[in-house]
């Protein structure tokens, strides 16, 4: 859209238009791309500026002070922008607040939000300040009204002229998609077919669907396995990796690690034996290439695939783009490597062609559509993991265009889709590979289903297996929600629009008249019924939110409450109101989905009407009525009727924003012994952190493991030179917490100051980092030390970035950061772990689990501790030449007698115990030694 625009922004004291109020106000006039005039300034809110606001934004409450009211600023702002349209970065939150007002009612709303998660699917995050940051537009102020507006509006002008360079078909598809929708985005996508129409652009204008994928043939040649398989020599492996042997020899700056060539050895024997084991390799071992190596020449000697299962996508990628390539040309062997991922991460192309024939029922849908629309101009991977998905409305949207199909198979890939399904290659490609690489989470689903995704496969090796039994619960999970189900409904549609309007259009020209009269009524009466069913849904779950309200006073995060749902719970008498409510909805479940059973049945007889899509719409109807019949079974479970080896609970968002019913497996235990130990020839599990109590018998006792042979390598480092452990003796115990984030604060600042950053400070808990980062970062920014921390919204990434190229900087992280951040070098010299990493006990998963055990603590809540405990001292040292100083601020590691089964889980370190006013300067003492 050209002409005259103008860009919007504010600054509040909170998020509630109702309830909140403005204290600053931006806005530009933007005229073809360029901005022309300015309009901001600050505005006194008559209220006290939260502190995490003045964090966030800088504004202090003594900066409003003399400021003119919101009454004043408005007749200047509507003067300013008149009845120009309007654009906003989620422009509905700032016309929001000046609605209330009574102003800007009739302008056009263009947000650029939704314009970006079109027109950038790619992008990472799509705040204001990342898109900022992409597209190279200097925001020197995020989060002030002013600077915000500028570049809101430079980013809306780079955005429309991408709209005008879409193929005129997806433009006008897009287009098609949004009519009858209130989306903020379409205007402009209307305006730039308008233009591209004014200008002759198109050339075609042919109706219909335009083809997405290109049809290339499969070039495939399966894995025969040899019938009898032939050891691989341990010599032989060793000589590889050898100080002067392939690895060396073609591997600039290699050195021999005998911790390596064992753990290579020891797998090598594995593989000879058919045998399982698990390998503890601690940093610094290699243990990709020790497991890759051998690996690989038993794969390409015997013929056999072998499956490698990663938690991180960061460890898949270290694989298949750096390691293999290295041992692909090191070890001159020729071999195929592949990453496969599940069902759900591939794009359908049947069940996306019918989603584009049919109109989208809700604003979101049609954003996702839109998006998968321009992504595919990019990329027709089909991959999941090229487009940004954001929040479980986008995500519920792409599983419905996924090829997690219980009706589709590979034949019919092959067959109906001349092979262009994204699945069906990727799976093709795998059958014909020497190493698959896959996640934990698909590597037990897909075992649990037969194989359904991976090809039979008789070996694997599970790296970062600490993580198994948590990926593997997540992957498991169901979880449902009132707008979920809602919209499932919603895209059942009416006889006009949706699955049912489709299916009447095709089949109106193409069965009897009588049989379409018969199907219109049976329509109609479906349609009355999911009518009424969104009431009572509506119903249940508002007894579920009045529950949850009186019940919420317990198991609180500072994202959400979770609500654990036990037979004690189920047997309160308010609990006994949802019990009612569910068994009237589940009328409405049962006689839906037998309609839609009944509905796919009565299309099999009609099955030779020559109906057109008639295998899309029979499939879409089947389906529907199995999720309608899942749903029912788990509502039912969840309510009335628990499986022994669930775990059920209730989470919801702050202030009731949200509330969903969630379920996961109560032992995962038995499900590895059944589908792995019990199935496969060879299983390696191998980390850097198996160990508790310097022994295996956790992760053994929770894996089902008890028989398995157990090693550790140990490490190539020298921890007692490299790195000191100190330890506060004056330090409060946490309970005290007053005087402990006084403690906690002044140790990271004086930390900081004496080192002049390069410190990384890790938290177990998202608010005390908050409260720690608004206190100390005013303070550190008097030394040019400049505070990275997670409370500002920025991926992990980001914050990892900007840390490693900032000269003086403190990064503060919680639970992501714990584990795979890799800062080698001077970059990061000090390590503080603020508190010892327990889990939260009134976690509903945690706490079933525990309750499994004689005595939880030690057996179960302190294990799980110190694996992640090693897990955040691994972040420290990197490589042979680091050095760096560990510091504890939880008292419980000598106040406590469980303590010293945290440093005893730690290499062989220097350990010094002292004031923490002498932390600054031991830690300087330490790290400029000779």
């Amino acid at each position: 859209m050209r002409g005259e625009l103008v860009a919007l922004d504010l600054e509040t004291t909170g998020l509630s238009a109702e309830s909140d109020a403005i204290i600053e106000v931006g806005a530009v006039r933007l005229q073809d791309g360029k901005v022309i005039e300015e309009f901001g300034t600050l505005v006194n809110p008559n209220r006290p500026i939260p502190g995490y606001i003045t964090h966030i934004t800088g504004i202090r409450n003594d900066d409003v002070v003399g400021a003119p009211t919101l009454g004043a600023v408005l007749s200047q702002l509507v003067t300013f922008v008149g009845d120009a349209p309007i654009i906003g970065h989620n422009v509905r939150f700032d016309t929001g607040f000046l609605q209330r007002q009574g102003v800007f009612r009739t302008n056009i709303q263009i947000d650029t939000y939704e314009l970006a998660s079109v027109l950038i699917p790619r992008a990472p995050r799509y705040t204001l300040s990342s898109l900022a940051q992409q597209i190279n537009i200097d925001l020197e102020n995020a989060h002030r009204a002013l600077d915000d507006a500028r570049a809101t509006a430079l980013l809306y002008w780079m955005l429309w002229e991408k709209a005008l360079t879409l193929p005129y078909p997806t433009l006008r598809e897009i287009v098609s998609l949004a009519q009858g929708l209130e989306w903020d985005a379409r205007s402009t996508f209307e305006a730039a077919l308008n233009e591209m129409q004014a200008n002759d652009q198109p050339a075609t204008n042919t109706p219909g669907l335009y083809p997405l994928f290109d049809v290339r043939p499969v070039e495939n040649h399966p894995l025969r396995p040899v019938e009898q398989v032939s050891a691989i020599d341990s010599v032989t492996i060793s000589s590889i990796l050898d100080e002067s042997g392939l690895v060396a020899q073609r591997l600039p700056n290699y050195e021999k690690r005998d911790q390596q060539i064992n753990m290579a050895t020891a797998i090598t024997e594995f593989y000879n034996a058919s045998r399982h084991g698990l390998i503890e390799a601690g940093t610094g071992t290699g243990k990709s290439i020790a497991y890759l190596i051998p690996s690989i020449l038993w794969a390409t000697q015997n013929n056999e695939r072998v499956v490698i299962s990663t938690n991180t996508i960061n460890l898949q990628e270290q694989l298949l783009n750096k390691d293999i390539p290295s041992l692909q040309q090191i070890l001159d062997i020729p071999f195929r490597a592949i990453v496969l991922k599940g069902r759900s991460n591939y794009l359908c192309p049947r069940r996306l062609e019918i989603a584009r024939r049919r109109q989208p029922t809700h604003v979101d849908a049609l954003r996702t559509l839109a998006k998968i629309l321009v992504w595919l101009l990019e990329s027709n991977t089909g991959d999941r993991g090229e487009i940004s998905l954001r929040g479980p409305i986008e995500n519920d949207t792409w599983s419905r265009l996924s090829a997690e199909d219980e009706g589709c198979g590979l034949e019919r890939c092959r067959s109906q889709m001349d092979g262009v399904c994204p699945f069906y290659r990727a799976r093709k490609a795998a059958e014909s590979a020497h190493i698959i690489i896959v996640n934990h989470a698909l590597l037990i689903s897909d075992a649990m289903t037969e194989n359904q995704v991976l090809p039979r496969y008789r070996y694997l090796v599970i790296d970062e297996a600490h993580h198994l039994e948590d990926a593997t619960t997540n992957a498991l999970t169901f979880w449902l929600d009132e707008s979920t189900l809602q919209r499932r409904l919603a895209d059942l549609g009416t006889p006009q629009r949706g699955l049912l309007g489709a299916l009447l259009t095709s089949a109106q020209s193409a069965i009897p008249p009588k049989d379409f009269q018969r199907l219109s009524a049976f329509v109609e009466t479906i349609t009355q019924a999911s009518d009424a069913m969104r009431i009572h849904i509506k119903m249940l779950f508002e007894s579920l939110r009045t529950f949850f309200a009186e019940a919420a006073n317990g198991g609180s995060s500072e994202y959400s409450t979770q609500i654990r749902i036990t037979p004690a719970i189920r047997a309160q008498s308010g609990f006994e109101h949802i019990q009612a409510r569910w068994h009237t909805l589940q009328q409405f479940f049962d006689a839906l989905s037998g309609a839609m059973r009944r509905l796919a049945e009565a299309l099999t007889r009609l099955e030779q009407y020559n109906i057109p899509d008639y295998d899309d719409l029979a499939n879409s109807t089947a389906s529907a009525a199995r999720y309608l019949n899942e749903a029912s079974s788990q509502l039912h479970a969840f309510v009335v009727d628990p499986d022994p080896n669930s775990i059920y609970w209730l989470n919801g968002g702050q202030n009731l924003s949200y509330l969903s019913i969630n379920s996961a497996p109560l032992h995962i235990g038995p499900l590895v012994e059944q589908h792995l130990w019990n199935t496969k020839e060879t299983v390696i599990m191998t980390s850097a952190t198996l160990q508790t109590n310097g022994n295996f018998d956790y992760i053994q006792e929770r894996l089902y493991a008890s028989g398995i042979a157990s090693m550790d390598v140990g490490t190539p480092f020298d921890y007692a030179d490299s790195t000191l452990v100190f330890l506060p003796s004056d330090m409060p115990e946490p309970n005290d917490r007053h005087r402990y984030q006084q403690f906690v604060e002044r140790g990271i600042i004086e930390l900081a100051a004496a080192l002049e950053g390069r410190v990384l400070v890790l938290f177990t808990s998202y608010s005390h980092l908050r409260q720690t980062a608004q206190a100390i970062s005013p303070r550190l920014a008097l030394g040019n030390i400049t505070v990275y921390d997670q409370s500002d919204g920025s991926s992990r990434q980001a914050l990892l970035d900007g840390f490693k190229s900032t000269e003086k900087a403190v990064l503060l992280g919680t639970k992501s950061f714990w584990e795979g951040v890799d800062i080698p070098g001077e970059a990061l010299s000090a390590l503080v772990i603020v508190r010892l990493p327990f889990a939260v006990p009134t976690d509903p998963v945690f706490a079933a689990r525990a309750e499994t055990y004689e005595s939880a603590f030690d057996q179960y809540t302190v294990p799980e501790a110190i694996l992640r405990f090693r897990q955040g001292f691994g972040r420290l040292i990197r490589t042979r030449s680091d050095r760096g100083i560990v510091t504890v601020f939880d008292r419980r590691i000598v106040s406590k007698g469980y303590g010293m089964n945290f440093l005893d889980a730690l290499p062989k370190c220097t350990i010094e115990h002292g004031p923490l006013d002498s932390l600054p300067e031991t830690a300087r003492q330490w790290l400029n030694r000779p």
